[in-house]
């Protein structure tokens, strides 16, 4: 009997570990998620950008050149967050409702934002594309800008590999 008793509380203490993990990783995904979206929404890049990786800022910001001039962002809804079975990247979609500027008219596009984890345990933004919607939400990229920001990230890959 006691040694069922161990057995059971060893399984216990060990299942338990992974949910919590598990809940802990995807909870911090979420807080990130949640507070990037309502730092662009109120057009708080600056806070914003801290939440982007390094290697994919300029884009993002290259991206969000006309918000607060000829974009303005009305209202965000994140509709989903799901984190990879490995734990070490995840994707999230969130609805966006946003005016342009110059004709007043309400637009909505579904974006969506692949994270990937960093070195502090949290999650950093990699990756925005509209997929569905109005296209128009984000200025077109220079093309050295991208090719500066993939170089960038397959240095990170190379390195980590």
């Amino acid at each position: 009997m006691r040694a069922f008793v161990c057995v059971s509380v060893l399984a216990l203490t060990t299942l338990s570990g992974c949910l919590l993990q598990n809940l802990s990783a995807t909870r911090v995904l979420t807080d990130q998620v949640y507070a990037l979206n309502d730092e662009i929404r109120w057009a708080r890049v600056d806070l914003a950008t801290e939440r982007v990786s390094p290697e994919y800022r300029p884009v993002f910001l290259a991206q969000l050149r006309s918000w607060g001039h000829n974009v303005q962002i009305a209202d965000s809804d994140t509709t989903h967050v799901q984190i990879s079975d490995d734990m070490e990247s995840a994707t999230s979609l969130t609805t966006l409702s946003w005016y342009d500027q110059s004709t007043m008219e309400l637009h909505t596009s579904v974006i969506q934002q692949r994270w990937v984890k960093n070195d502090g345990g949290g999650f950093m933004l990699d990756l925005v594309r509209v997929v569905g919607g109005e296209s128009s939400l984000f200025e077109d990229v220079p093309p050295e800008i991208v090719e500066a920001a993939e170089a960038a990230q397959a240095s990170r890959e190379s390195e980590e590999s």
